[in-house]
């Protein structure tokens, strides 16, 4: 909670800032060009998709070496410091949501069949004792593997969408609903509701994270301004940067404190400062990111897989502590990207084989 305060602190004083010295700016917008749509945001999804492999990664390093202070401490800034994922994966989610012809059927087909299918072989892998009534529970509340709860979450919030689209897209009272989803947001990161819903619940509660998905779908709407001055935002952000870079050193080498996913302010941080900064990356390492956002489902529901496997191996045992987090991080991220690849050309070659049979 420490840090939730911190950073509603710190946004206040920044948000003063940029009243006092009048400095103008426009969220993000995900407009459409002549050469695509911006393209920053599927960078923003990969950069996600990694924060949650690294976070798991943690788990995996402590799980075999507990005691091994520097390396976990070390792991667990890396876990920490990639806390804005899951949020960011809701906000991204929301900015491109539009209620028309064939949602839910998009929905079921590119979100709900794979979820599907890759719980019942989670299932069937992970545990021993098979009972169907079990599995039905895992599967509603995603906990086949630890981040599947992020499916029944994210099917929420479509469902959310879906049932009060005018409402949230309703440009007249936008800051209304923002500030009513912020506090909602915020006292569900205080635990007023631990007591009012079901305990199986709080992990996939839409109220962890509704603040993320209705400013993502504002930021759907809303229209970027390229015009205005930058650089005192870029200051601005500079600073907080080292700011947030003290306070994760500090809870995560100091205080070994383990950060929630859905704390309000760093992944909205997070979410400007690496917007501000996409321009200057290396165009090679952005088309990386950008494809490892692309792909970012495949790997979402495959690497816990891997991940699961790898818990029979001794992270010290490819190459020692560095190697090994190095390795993991490759192999959670390239298997199912490869698997990605396989499957996606098995069905380019489906449909062209289908396509070259004369009728």
């Amino acid at each position: 909670m420490e840090w939730e305060l911190l950073g509603i602190i710190l946004t206040g004083l920044a948000a003063l800032y940029l009243w006092a010295f009048k400095i103008p700016y426009s969220l993000p917008h995900p407009r459409t060009t002549k050469e695509g749509r911006e393209s920053r945001f599927d960078l923003l999804r990969g950069f996600a998709m990694v924060g949650i492999v690294l976070i798991h990664i943690h788990s995996y390093f402590q799980f075999f070496h507990p005691n091994d202070a520097v390396v976990i401490r070390t792991t667990l800034f890396f876990s920490n410091l990639s806390r804005f994922s899951v949020p960011l994966f809701i906000l991204t989610s929301a900015i491109f949501l539009r209620k028309k012809s064939g949602y839910w059927n998009s929905k079921g087909k590119n979100l709900l069949l794979p979820y599907t299918l890759a719980s019942i072989a989670g299932y069937l892998v992970k545990y021993q004792n098979y009972n169907i009534l079990e599995f039905l529970q895992f599967y509603c509340l995603g906990k086949v593997f630890a981040p599947y709860y992020f499916v029944p979450l994210l099917l929420q919030f479509y469902l959310l969408f879906y049932v009060l689209e005018k409402t949230l897209t309703n440009q007249s009272i936008s800051k209304l609903v923002l500030f009513i989803s912020f506090i909602l947001n915020l006292l569900s990161n205080l635990g007023f509701f631990d007591t009012i819903l079901p305990k199986e619940y709080h992990a996939i509660s839409i109220l962890n994270y509704i603040f993320f998905f209705v400013l993502g779908i504002q930021i759907g709407f809303s229209y970027e301004d390229k015009t205005k001055p930058k650089g005192e935002i870029k200051l601005l952000l500079g600073t907080l940067s080292l700011v947030f870079l003290f306070l994760l050193i500090l809870f995560s080498g100091v205080y070994y404190s383990d950060f929630k996913n859905h704390h309000l302010v760093y992944p909205i941080f997070f979410f400007l400062f690496i917007w501000e900064l996409i321009p200057k990356f290396n165009k090679t390492l952005s088309n990386w990111i950008s494809y490892i956002g692309n792909k970012s489902l495949f790997i979402f529901l495959l690497h816990p897989f891997v991940i699961h496997t790898m818990h029979s191996i001794d992270p010290y045992s490819l190459g020692g502590p560095f190697s090994g987090y190095i390795v993991t991080l490759i192999l959670n991220v390239g298997i199912p990207i490869l698997i990605a690849i396989i499957i996606q050309k098995g069905k380019f070659l489906s449909r062209s084989h289908h396509s070259d049979v004369p009728d």
